[in-house]
């Protein structure tokens, strides 16, 4: 009985799907660009402000590690 059933199990494949053959670059296309978002000049100069000070706050930080490593003595 139980070889009829894994007769059973392995008797049945899916079917293999075909395979597809590469698209050529000029079959697809190009993509359609995706337009930018509508951002007034204000935000953009606001945002890249926001950027700069960081930037900034995170110079300074590294500085600071910078210059105690130096202090430090060599073990």
């Amino acid at each position: 009985m139980s070889k009829t059933k894994g007769e059973e199990r392995g008797a049945y494949r899916p079917p293999m799907p075909l395979p597809r053959r590469p698209e050529r670059p000029e079959e697809s296309g190009w993509p359609s660009p995706t337009p930018m978002p509508g951002v007034a000049s204000e935000d953009l100069g606001r945002t890249l402000k926001q950027m700069l000070d960081r930037l900034d706050a995170i110079e300074k930080r590294l500085e600071t590690i910078e210059k105690m490593l130096m202090t430090r003595q060599p073990v």
